[in-house]
């Protein structure tokens, strides 16, 4: 999640937080009983908004290659258990367009936009506590992926080795607390956008729209 910063936001930046979290309930159910036409015209129809935002695309191909171990491994069971290929297949892309709408709706999140959009929740005690977990969680598992890498094991491993880095790199980032509730203060400093983008808005819907009528055809 990117503050904001002075360089030219795309339309999709100032999308609604509560409507991009609608948006991807709604790509979760229209996935669960999707047949082949209907998936993939809910894939060409968010590639066709991700046009929107180009940096979209390269942000869904790293997730996607992140995915590939899991793909891997059932399209593996999926053989020795002798399930269906067509099955199969339709899995994988319910999969690939629930990681597509994941990127569509969280790729290009602007801090700014989604303290302002939160507004009325951090009003309330257990609202600023929520935000405040949230945005905490974020930042230590950015630091703790960060670190790892850097400890990253060479070569084959045992598994005893493998925990002992991941206990050492938990230490380290724990080690750096202070430096991460510094971090966490000055995000939550991020100042509130004042600017306001009916076209944004307009999007989502036209979206979430175009949605429900794929799902009913």
């Amino acid at each position: 999640m990117a503050p904001l910063s002075d360089r030219q936001l795309s339309a999709l930046s100032a999308q609604n937080f509560w409507l991009r979290l609608l948006i991807l309930i709604l790509a979760l159910f229209a996935a669960l009983d999707a047949s082949w036409r209907q998936i993939s015209m809910q894939m060409a129809l968010f590639w066709l908004f991700m046009l929107l935002d180009l940096s979209l695309f390269a942000k869904f191909l790293r997730g996607l290659r992140l995915t590939l171990p899991f793909l891997a491994a059932y399209w593996m069971f999926g053989t020795l258990f002798k399930t269906a290929f067509p099955d199969l297949l339709l899995f994988s892309l319910k999969l690939v367009f629930f990681i597509e709408a994941s990127v569509y709706c969280f790729g290009n999140l602007q801090l700014g936009y989604v303290l302002r959009d939160t507004a009325w929740l951090r009003r309330h005690k257990w609202g600023r506590g929520l935000i405040r977990f949230l945005l905490a969680t974020a930042l230590y598992i950015r630091a703790y992926t960060r670190q790892f890498n850097r400890n990253k094991i060479q070569g084959r491993s045992s598994i005893g080795a493998v925990l002992d880095s991941l206990f050492e790199t938990g230490a380290k980032v724990f080690g750096n607390s202070d430096v991460i509730e510094r971090q966490l203060g000055n995000l939550l400093q991020t100042p509130l956008p004042q600017d306001d983008q009916p076209s944004a808005g307009i999007i989502s819907l036209s979206l979430m729209t175009l949605m429900v009528l794929i799902s009913s055809v």
